[in-house]
């Protein structure tokens, strides 16, 4: 059984703006382990052991990890809203974040994640690198792939999966350093979003 030895400093892009809060507890999901995700009817199964935070960035989304936040970060939106933002709105007025419109295409969906990262990071180099169609439990999607290097300066990559479900959107994200940990990690991930479904 894996459980969380060290939790690194929460670097990466979702918790830049929506940290896993410092007293948060964490949870073992075993491998094999079906559960709902971000307070939905959204289900995943685990293909190998995570750790889940008990606190959540926001009421919307949940955080899982392997290694700890700056090594392995995985996380789930589900049902946002038209006109909310991905994170919490910190800057409202100094650097707003762009609200998810119910009417985005796919390929709208990309270009709001991108510039809500491009805000967040705060001058980092963000970059799409692919885009394809994809499936989110059964509902047609996008999926996406990026880089990035954040302040620690750790280049990264990234990988997302989004879909449009009756006008709200649901969306699970998985980031790594480009160096070990991403390759590491996922084609698991790859699989939890494939064998993503509602119940």
């Amino acid at each position: 059984m894996k459980t969380l030895v060290k939790l690194a400093a929460p670097l990466t892009l979702a918790a830049a703006l929506a940290p896993v809060p410092a007293a948060a507890a964490w949870r073992l999901v075993e491998a094999g382990d079906t559960r709902k995700v971000a307070r939905s009817d959204l289900r995943v199964t685990a293909p190998e052991d995570w750790n889940r935070a008990t606190e959540r960035p926001t009421s919307r989304s949940e955080v899982w990890t392997q290694d700890g936040i700056a090594l392995s970060e995985l996380s789930f939106f589900a049902k946002i809203k038209d006109g909310e933002t991905l994170f919490k709105r910190n800057q409202r007025k100094r650097n707003p974040l762009p609200e998810f419109d119910k009417d985005m295409l796919p390929t709208d969906l990309v270009e709001w994640y991108e510039d809500t990262a491009n805000i967040v990071l705060g001058g980092s180099l963000f970059e799409i690198v692919e885009v394809t169609p994809a499936t989110l439990g059964g509902h047609p999607g996008v999926h996406f792939r990026y880089s990035y290097t954040g302040g620690d300066n750790v280049a990264r990559l990234g990988e997302a999966r989004a879909a449009i479900i009756d006008e709200k959107l649901y969306l699970i994200s998985f980031e790594a350093p480009r160096l070990h940990y991403f390759d590491r990690y996922i084609t698991g991930v790859r699989a939890m979003m494939d064998s993503a479904r509602f119940e």
